[in-house]
């Protein structure tokens, strides 16, 4: 941790899409609380090459007026993979909080290929912020943590601790419970401890069945009117890991409201407070 008054640095990805174009108004319109600079990553991938026109570069320097006139902004312009690019950036920059848009994957390309947010979700090593139909980041007061009973949450809460220092939510702390030869009571006193070591504040807990996890955690967000869902995933830069299951990258790329991910097992800096 470092002190609270250091710059935190953002990273935008764009690829001139609308999308994008929505995280980069999100995060013009947010107050972070602290001083951030904002690197905003327009990448050309030879594998999906793109024409850009001068109306996608001027969408984007409008975008850029939305943002205060204090703000530092810095444009970075890189050829390659999407998704290797950024990761590059995010270690060359020392990278916080990358701020991706999404819309979710559909049909074929939901199965077989996902979206760019999905992709970065599942190798980022450091907090990925998914916006999603919501263009804003203010007013988000109900916050969904869908927690791992069985694993120490030690690192989720230094994690959640960034989102303690941006938001003041009241967080729904949830264990889907797919296993049924569980006892309840047994769950039920697994999740009251987590909630202890969290030691989130303006926290409840809830326990709902389901099938798959990011389905329960989707519906339950919906059930309760949630603002956002802040759920941790375990990152992997192993190309392979792209086409494994990441309850996390289910979650980017189905839900409706914005996605904060918590990495487990990476640096977490500065915290804000």
């Amino acid at each position: 941790m470092t002190d609270s008054a250091a710059m935190f640095r953002i990273l935008i990805p764009s690829d001139y899409s609308q999308v994008c174009r929505q995280a980069l108004q999100a995060c013009a319109t947010f107050d972070w609380r602290r001083p951030v600079e904002v690197f905003v990553l327009t990448v050309q991938d030879p594998m999906q090459p793109q024409v850009i026109t001068q109306k996608d570069r001027d969408q984007l320097e409008k975008c850029f007026a939305t943002f205060p006139a204090d703000a530092k902004i810095t444009v970075l312009e890189a050829q390659g993979r999407f998704v290797n690019t950024v990761l590059e950036v995010v270690a060359s920059m020392q990278i916080d909080l990358i701020v991706v848009g999404t819309r979710g994957a559909r049909g074929w390309e939901g199965v077989f290929v996902g979206s760019h947010a999905e992709k970065i979700v599942r190798v980022s090593p450091v907090p990925v912020f998914a916006i999603g139909q919501r263009p804003r980041l203010d007013g988000l007061s109900t916050i969904v943590v869908p927690v791992d009973i069985d694993r120490n949450p030690d690192e989720l809460r230094d994690c959640l601790a960034i989102l303690s220092g941006f938001f003041n939510a009241r967080f729904h702390l949830l264990y889907v419970k797919t296993d049924q030869t569980r006892g309840q009571q047994a769950t039920v006193d697994l999740l009251a401890e987590c909630n202890r070591k969290l030691g989130l504040a303006h926290c409840v807990s809830a326990v709902v069945n389901a099938e798959e996890v990011a389905n329960g955690v989707i519906a339950y967000a919906g059930q309760i009117g949630a603002d956002m869902i802040a759920i941790p995933t375990m990152t992997n830069p192993d190309p392979a890991h792209m086409f494994r299951p990441s309850i996390a990258a289910d979650v980017v790329n189905h839900a409706q409201i914005p996605v904060f991910t918590c990495p487990l097992g990476h640096r977490q800096q500065l915290i804000p407070h």
